[in-house]
């Protein structure tokens, strides 16, 4: 979703100001997200399963956009 991808992208400029992932780094802190109880717990306080959809949209965008 275009919606979705706007917030990524958003958030993938945010992470820039601390760490700069390329389009195989970026989906490993949607992988940390999931897989880490204290960022898991951090994301799941705005909805349930955000930490899995976090991952996926992370390596989604990765995917379509930063591998061009």
């Amino acid at each position: 979703d275009a919606a979705v991808q706007g917030h990524v992208a958003r958030h993938f400029k945010w992470v820039m100001n601390f760490w700069h992932p390329n389009a195989d780094r970026y989906p490993e802190g949607g992988q940390l997200y999931a897989e880490n109880e204290e960022f898991r717990a951090h994301y799941e306080k705005y909805g349930p399963n955000l930490a899995d959809f976090m991952r996926d949209a992370m390596a989604y965008y990765a995917a379509h956009t930063l591998a061009k």
